[in-house]
């Protein structure tokens, strides 16, 4: 464009008319609609169901902590431990392994407790 334009002058003094009042209102509920629309029809009820948020007080959360890990200690202390194995058991908790000499021709021999009695 050149220097001597007269549409620049004209352009400088035009101004632009002002939005009507209610038009911020009207934009936002607009875009509120589609948002939510546009978000009921994206994710299915699990996954709405997976974002759902649940406000609970500081103080109400302490003290659900402490009840669980409280339920959790008096299940594990109450919990009845295995019973003690008799002493006559036929099972062999221990083994003593000193001059152990693997067999020649690679064979096992299992030998029970009744035949080491004897």
């Amino acid at each position: 464009m050149t220097e001597n334009d007269p549409l620049q002058g004209l352009l400088r003094e035009w101004k632009s008319p002002e939005p009507a009042p209610e038009l911020d209102a009207r934009m936002t509920a607009a875009y509120r609609e589609a948002v939510h629309q546009d978000a009921v029809r994206r994710s299915p009820v699990l996954r709405r169901f997976w974002r759902a948020r649940v406000s609970v007080p500081a103080p109400v959360f302490a003290v659900g902590v402490v009840v669980v890990v409280a339920v959790f200690l008096w299940v594990r202390v109450a919990s009845p431990h295995p019973p003690a194995l008799p002493a006559t058991s036929d099972v062999v908790t221990h083994l003593d392994a000193t001059g152990f000499q693997a067999l020649p021709n690679g064979e096992a021999r299992v030998i029970s407790v009744k035949e080491l009695r004897k």
